[in-house]
Protein backbone atom coordinates (compact mmCIF):
# COMPACT_ATOMS: atom_id res chain seq x y z
CA UNK A 1 0.00 0.00 0.00
CA UNK A 2 3.07 2.65 0.96
CA UNK A 3 4.53 1.66 -2.35
CA UNK A 4 1.42 2.09 -4.13
CA UNK A 5 0.68 5.60 -3.00
CA UNK A 6 4.19 6.64 -3.08
CA UNK A 7 4.96 6.13 -7.15
CA UNK A 8 1.52 7.37 -8.56
CA UNK A 9 2.49 10.87 -8.26
CA UNK A 10 5.52 10.54 -9.71
CA UNK A 11 3.46 9.05 -12.74
CA UNK A 12 1.46 12.39 -13.10
CA UNK A 13 4.03 14.63 -12.09
CA UNK A 14 5.40 15.04 -15.49
CA UNK A 15 2.36 16.16 -17.47
CA UNK A 16 1.57 18.18 -14.47
CA UNK A 17 4.80 20.13 -14.53
CA UNK A 18 4.26 20.54 -18.27
CA UNK A 19 0.83 21.97 -17.84
CA UNK A 20 2.48 24.69 -14.91
CA UNK A 21 5.77 25.26 -17.67
CA UNK A 22 3.35 26.46 -20.20
CA UNK A 23 0.82 28.37 -18.23
CA UNK A 24 3.90 30.28 -16.23
CA UNK A 25 5.11 31.22 -19.88
CA UNK A 26 2.00 32.32 -20.91
CA UNK A 27 1.36 34.24 -17.71
CA UNK A 28 4.99 35.81 -18.14
CA UNK A 29 4.39 36.57 -21.83
CA UNK A 30 0.77 38.05 -21.11
CA UNK A 31 2.54 40.10 -18.24
CA UNK A 32 5.50 41.52 -20.46
CA UNK A 33 3.30 42.73 -23.17
CA UNK A 34 0.77 44.47 -21.10
CA UNK A 35 3.78 46.35 -19.05
CA UNK A 36 5.02 47.64 -22.28
CA UNK A 37 1.79 48.74 -23.74
CA UNK A 38 1.29 50.43 -20.28
CA UNK A 39 4.28 52.08 -20.10
CA UNK A 40 4.06 53.35 -23.88
CA UNK A 41 0.91 54.66 -23.24
CA UNK A 42 2.63 56.79 -20.19
CA UNK A 43 6.01 57.62 -21.42
CA UNK A 44 4.75 60.65 -23.51
CA UNK A 45 2.50 61.87 -20.70
CA UNK A 46 5.25 61.66 -18.07
CA UNK A 47 7.33 63.45 -20.70
CA UNK A 48 9.99 60.56 -21.02
CA UNK A 49 9.77 60.57 -24.78
CA UNK A 50 8.40 62.92 -27.62
CA UNK A 51 4.83 61.88 -28.32
CA UNK A 52 5.06 62.67 -32.02
CA UNK A 53 7.36 60.61 -32.52
CA UNK A 54 6.34 57.31 -30.16
CA UNK A 55 2.47 57.55 -30.63
CA UNK A 56 0.40 55.13 -27.80
CA UNK A 57 -1.31 52.65 -28.15
CA UNK A 58 -4.79 54.29 -27.58
CA UNK A 59 -3.76 56.68 -30.79
CA UNK A 60 -2.53 53.77 -32.94
CA UNK A 61 -6.10 52.19 -31.80
CA UNK A 62 -8.00 54.96 -33.24
CA UNK A 63 -5.49 55.14 -36.11
CA UNK A 64 -6.20 51.46 -37.34
CA UNK A 65 -10.07 52.13 -37.15
CA UNK A 66 -9.49 55.38 -39.56
CA UNK A 67 -7.37 53.41 -41.76
CA UNK A 68 -9.77 50.20 -41.88
CA UNK A 69 -12.84 52.84 -42.29
CA UNK A 70 -11.22 55.01 -44.87
CA UNK A 71 -7.84 54.59 -45.62
CA UNK A 72 -8.56 52.48 -48.67
CA UNK A 73 -7.00 49.23 -46.86
CA UNK A 74 -8.63 46.47 -48.42
CA UNK A 75 -7.32 48.09 -51.54
CA UNK A 76 -3.84 47.99 -50.45
CA UNK A 77 -3.78 44.60 -49.09
CA UNK A 78 -4.81 43.04 -51.94
CA UNK A 79 -2.47 44.39 -54.27
CA UNK A 80 0.64 42.96 -51.38
CA UNK A 81 -1.18 39.49 -51.26
CA UNK A 82 -1.36 39.40 -54.55
CA UNK A 83 2.48 40.30 -55.22
CA UNK A 84 2.97 37.72 -52.37
CA UNK A 85 1.37 34.88 -53.25
CA UNK A 86 2.54 35.02 -56.75
CA UNK A 87 5.80 35.41 -56.02
CA UNK A 88 5.72 32.30 -53.34
CA UNK A 89 3.87 30.18 -55.18
CA UNK A 90 6.17 30.87 -58.45
CA UNK A 91 9.28 29.95 -56.32
CA UNK A 92 7.37 26.86 -55.06
CA UNK A 93 6.69 25.92 -58.30
CA UNK A 94 10.76 26.18 -59.50
CA UNK A 95 12.71 25.72 -56.37
CA UNK A 96 11.07 22.14 -55.35
CA UNK A 97 12.12 20.32 -58.46
CA UNK A 98 14.68 22.20 -58.67
CA UNK A 99 15.94 21.17 -55.01
CA UNK A 100 14.98 17.18 -55.69
CA UNK A 101 17.32 17.35 -58.93
CA UNK A 102 20.03 18.83 -57.44
CA UNK A 103 20.09 16.69 -54.15
CA UNK A 104 19.70 13.61 -56.34
CA UNK A 105 22.38 14.21 -59.35
CA UNK A 106 25.80 15.03 -58.48
CA UNK A 107 25.99 16.51 -62.60
CA UNK A 108 23.71 19.00 -61.67
CA UNK A 109 24.73 20.08 -58.25
CA UNK A 110 28.16 20.60 -60.21
CA UNK A 111 26.94 22.88 -62.69
CA UNK A 112 24.27 24.72 -60.93
CA UNK A 113 25.68 24.74 -57.27
CA UNK A 114 28.03 27.42 -58.02
CA UNK A 115 25.98 30.14 -59.34
CA UNK A 116 23.03 29.31 -57.47
CA UNK A 117 25.22 29.69 -54.18
CA UNK A 118 26.78 33.45 -55.08
CA UNK A 119 23.24 34.31 -55.75
CA UNK A 120 22.24 32.91 -52.11
CA UNK A 121 24.76 34.62 -50.49
CA UNK A 122 24.19 37.86 -51.97
CA UNK A 123 21.25 40.04 -50.94
CA UNK A 124 18.16 39.82 -52.91
CA UNK A 125 17.30 43.65 -52.61
CA UNK A 126 20.55 44.56 -54.39
CA UNK A 127 18.78 43.49 -57.53
CA UNK A 128 15.53 45.48 -57.07
CA UNK A 129 16.61 48.75 -59.04
CA UNK A 130 17.88 45.81 -62.01
CA UNK A 131 14.28 44.45 -61.28
CA UNK A 132 12.67 48.27 -61.62
CA UNK A 133 14.55 48.75 -64.53
CA UNK A 134 13.55 44.92 -66.37
CA UNK A 135 9.62 45.19 -65.38
CA UNK A 136 8.79 48.79 -64.26
CA UNK A 137 7.38 50.12 -61.23
CA UNK A 138 4.25 47.85 -61.27
CA UNK A 139 3.71 44.66 -59.62
CA UNK A 140 6.03 42.68 -62.00
CA UNK A 141 8.92 43.54 -60.14
CA UNK A 142 7.31 42.98 -56.78
CA UNK A 143 6.93 39.31 -57.48
CA UNK A 144 10.11 39.60 -59.58
CA UNK A 145 12.20 39.99 -55.78
CA UNK A 146 9.44 38.04 -53.09
CA UNK A 147 10.13 35.37 -56.01
CA UNK A 148 13.68 35.63 -55.32
CA UNK A 149 14.24 36.02 -51.87
CA UNK A 150 12.08 32.85 -51.58
CA UNK A 151 13.51 30.67 -54.07
CA UNK A 152 16.68 29.99 -52.51
CA UNK A 153 15.70 28.60 -48.97
CA UNK A 154 13.85 26.31 -50.47
CA UNK A 155 16.00 24.98 -53.18
CA UNK A 156 19.12 24.65 -50.07
CA UNK A 157 16.69 23.13 -48.08
CA UNK A 158 14.99 20.31 -50.18
CA UNK A 159 18.49 19.82 -51.70
CA UNK A 160 20.03 19.23 -48.21
CA UNK A 161 16.86 17.13 -47.18
CA UNK A 162 17.39 14.58 -50.28
CA UNK A 163 20.82 14.26 -49.26
CA UNK A 164 20.57 13.48 -45.90
CA UNK A 165 18.25 10.14 -46.55
CA UNK A 166 19.73 7.31 -44.29
CA UNK A 167 21.94 5.56 -46.90
CA UNK A 168 20.89 2.04 -45.34
CA UNK A 169 17.35 2.26 -45.84
CA UNK A 170 18.19 3.13 -49.86
CA UNK A 171 20.47 0.42 -49.96
CA UNK A 172 18.30 -2.18 -48.18
CA UNK A 173 15.23 -0.81 -50.44
CA UNK A 174 17.66 -1.35 -53.81
CA UNK A 175 18.35 -5.31 -52.59
CA UNK A 176 14.76 -5.61 -52.40
CA UNK A 177 14.20 -4.88 -56.22
CA UNK A 178 12.56 -1.10 -55.45
CA UNK A 179 12.95 1.24 -58.48
CA UNK A 180 14.56 4.69 -58.31
CA UNK A 181 10.46 6.03 -58.29
CA UNK A 182 10.14 3.85 -55.05
CA UNK A 183 12.89 4.82 -53.26
CA UNK A 184 11.96 8.45 -54.42
CA UNK A 185 8.28 8.36 -52.97
CA UNK A 186 8.61 6.23 -49.95
CA UNK A 187 12.80 7.25 -48.37
CA UNK A 188 13.76 10.35 -49.87
CA UNK A 189 10.56 12.31 -50.24
CA UNK A 190 9.41 11.25 -46.78
CA UNK A 191 12.67 12.25 -45.22
CA UNK A 192 12.92 15.40 -46.77
CA UNK A 193 10.16 16.69 -46.24
CA UNK A 194 10.60 18.27 -42.54
CA UNK A 195 13.91 19.94 -44.26
CA UNK A 196 11.16 21.50 -46.85
CA UNK A 197 8.63 23.26 -44.41
CA UNK A 198 11.76 24.45 -42.67
CA UNK A 199 12.98 26.03 -46.16
CA UNK A 200 9.70 27.38 -46.77
CA UNK A 201 9.23 29.06 -43.57
CA UNK A 202 12.17 30.72 -43.79
CA UNK A 203 11.23 31.42 -47.40
CA UNK A 204 7.91 32.90 -46.05
CA UNK A 205 9.92 35.70 -43.61
CA UNK A 206 12.20 36.50 -46.54
CA UNK A 207 9.06 36.84 -49.06
CA UNK A 208 7.50 39.41 -46.64
CA UNK A 209 10.06 41.48 -46.13
CA UNK A 210 10.53 41.43 -50.22
CA UNK A 211 7.10 43.08 -50.63
CA UNK A 212 7.25 45.61 -48.01
CA UNK A 213 10.71 46.28 -49.66
CA UNK A 214 10.05 46.54 -53.03
CA UNK A 215 7.14 48.68 -52.12
CA UNK A 216 9.22 50.79 -50.39
CA UNK A 217 11.51 51.05 -53.13
CA UNK A 218 9.43 52.14 -55.53
CA UNK A 219 5.31 51.75 -55.95
CA UNK A 220 2.04 53.52 -56.79
CA UNK A 221 0.32 51.20 -53.88
CA UNK A 222 0.52 48.41 -51.53
CA UNK A 223 1.26 48.20 -47.89
CA UNK A 224 4.77 49.52 -48.61
CA UNK A 225 3.52 52.59 -50.37
CA UNK A 226 1.19 53.39 -47.67
CA UNK A 227 4.63 53.10 -45.07
CA UNK A 228 6.35 55.41 -47.27
CA UNK A 229 3.53 58.23 -47.43
CA UNK A 230 2.44 58.15 -43.59
CA UNK A 231 6.70 58.27 -42.89
CA UNK A 232 7.25 60.97 -45.17
CA UNK A 233 4.14 62.40 -43.42
CA UNK A 234 4.73 61.91 -39.77
CA UNK A 235 1.91 59.80 -38.67
CA UNK A 236 3.53 57.76 -36.88
CA UNK A 237 -0.07 56.35 -35.32
CA UNK A 238 -0.92 55.24 -39.18
CA UNK A 239 3.09 53.87 -39.45
CA UNK A 240 2.51 51.81 -36.92
CA UNK A 241 -1.04 50.34 -38.05
CA UNK A 242 0.82 49.11 -41.03
CA UNK A 243 3.82 47.81 -39.24
CA UNK A 244 1.58 45.58 -37.49
CA UNK A 245 -0.48 44.63 -39.79
CA UNK A 246 2.85 43.45 -41.68
CA UNK A 247 3.91 42.14 -38.17
CA UNK A 248 0.25 40.20 -38.06
CA UNK A 249 0.44 38.48 -41.48
CA UNK A 250 4.06 37.18 -41.23
CA UNK A 251 3.52 35.72 -38.04
CA UNK A 252 0.92 33.73 -39.08
CA UNK A 253 1.76 32.60 -42.08
CA UNK A 254 5.39 31.58 -39.98
CA UNK A 255 2.97 29.76 -37.31
CA UNK A 256 1.09 28.21 -40.36
CA UNK A 257 4.13 26.58 -41.73
CA UNK A 258 5.62 25.45 -38.28
CA UNK A 259 2.04 23.95 -37.40
CA UNK A 260 2.44 22.08 -40.58
CA UNK A 261 5.91 20.73 -39.77
CA UNK A 262 4.78 19.81 -36.50
CA UNK A 263 2.08 17.46 -37.89
CA UNK A 264 4.80 16.18 -40.99
CA UNK A 265 8.06 15.56 -38.46
CA UNK A 266 6.31 12.23 -36.76
CA UNK A 267 4.43 11.19 -40.30
CA UNK A 268 6.12 8.15 -41.82
CA UNK A 269 4.50 5.97 -44.99
CA UNK A 270 4.14 2.61 -44.42
CA UNK A 271 6.81 0.85 -46.96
Amino acid sequence: MVAVVATAPQKRAPAAARLGAGARSSVIGFCSVAAFLILWQVAPELGWVNGRFTSQPSEVARAAVEVFRTDNFLHHARISLTEFFLGFALALIVSVPLGVLLGNSRLARDMINPPLMALYIAPTLILLPIMTIWLGIGMASKVAVVFLGAIFPIIVNTMAGMREADAKLVRAAQSFGATRMDIFRHILLPGSLPSLLAGIRLAVGRAVLGVVVGELYVSQAGIGHQLVVYGSSMRVDRLLVYALVVSVFGYAMTTLVRVLEGRVRNWRPET
